[in-house]
């Protein structure tokens, strides 16, 4: 099997690497990324020779290769990680995530599509394409009314790469991934909760709770997340222009989360409250019955994935 990850330097990339050498049956993984969001692990992850002959870094914007490049990789599987990935940041720079992630996805598609052998594409969306939730747990059949650029791009997104399979039977699957945490993880500019806990316990600056840390999320240690991508990679069939949930299936309050950073950390951050954002999205439970019925389930609970996030 070969295969090409877009975005290979964030978050899910490294990990599904190494997830992926893991394995025999991968006889040669591409890894594409242009480094422009500021990864941290850049050279030890990517430029050192750890990851032996299996391994190619193609140092470019994933919409920017060609039919023929693609065509001369030969690949099997194609991963589609890459994309901006802040609600917030999105609001105040809306044309760069419409050309990243929409415009970006829609050219990427197209070439793809002209590709001699047209890969298995698994594409990473987000479960706030849902927006305010109607029902507990949100399954794949809830209505999606996204609250944010960024949301309203995945689904576009997601909608190219479904009319595509409909229109030419191109083979597609989606994932709506939940909050991830882990090793990597991006700790510039905005920051989602558990990497801003996770930069602040570290730093020993106050960890902030908007409102009263009732509310709930999802989190989704990493290693439990590739191993889910590499599942449906090797089960093609099963997952073929399906979309499934990428959850833990188990919610957590902002405050216990907070008070587990510490725990795990060691921080004496003092723990501060804020008024609640506007625009926040309430948690929900997500149905993650599709990937449970072929034998996935996390293997790490939240306190087990961020010990190995602080180490």
């Amino acid at each position: 099997m070969r295969v090409l990850i877009t975005g290979v330097a964030g978050l899910y990339g490294v990990h599904l690497v190494e997830e992926l050498l893991s394995h025999e049956e991968v006889d040669m993984i591409y890894g594409v990324d242009d480094f422009s969001r500021g990864f941290p692990g850049e050279a030890d992850f990517l430029y050192s020779k750890a990851w032996g002959p299996r391994f190619q870094l193609i140092k470019s914007k994933f919409q920017d290769l060609t039919v023929k490049k693609i065509n001369s990789l030969n690949a099997d599987v194609v991963v589609h990680l890459a994309g901006y990935n802040s609600a917030e940041e999105s609001m105040n720079t809306p044309d760069e995530y419409f050309q990243n992630n929409e415009y970006g996805t829609f050219r990427f598609l197209q070439r793809l599509l002209r590709t001699q052998n047209q890969p298995y594409l698994i594409c990473l969306s987000t479960v706030e394409v849902y927006g305010d939730h109607l029902y507990n747990p949100v399954d794949i059949d809830h209505p999606t009314r996204p609250k944010s650029v960024y949301a309203v791009t995945k689904l576009n997104m997601e909608n190219y790469c479904l009319a595509q399979a409909r229109r030419y039977q191109y083979p597609v699957s989606i994932i709506r991934s939940t909050s991830i945490y882990g090793e990597n993880q991006n700790l510039c500019g905005y920051l989602a909760v558990v990497a801003a806990f996770i930069e602040r316990a570290c730093k020993g600056e106050p960890l902030i709770i908007y409102g009263t840390g009732g509310q709930s999320r999802d989190f989704l240690y990493v290693k439990d997340a590739v191993r889910a991508i590499y599942l449906m990679m090797t089960q093609k069939d099963t997952y073929l222009n399906k979309t499934v949930h990428l959850a833990s299936g188990q919610l957590t309050a902002i405050k216990d989360l907070a008070l587990l950073v510490k725990a795990v950390s060691g921080s004496e951050s003092e723990i501060i409250h804020l008024p609640c954002e506007k625009n926040a999205i309430p948690g929900y439970a997500l149905d993650i019955q599709e990937l449970n019925a072929t034998g996935w389930s996390p293997k790490f609970t939240l306190e087990q994935g961020l010990a190995r996030t602080f180490i």
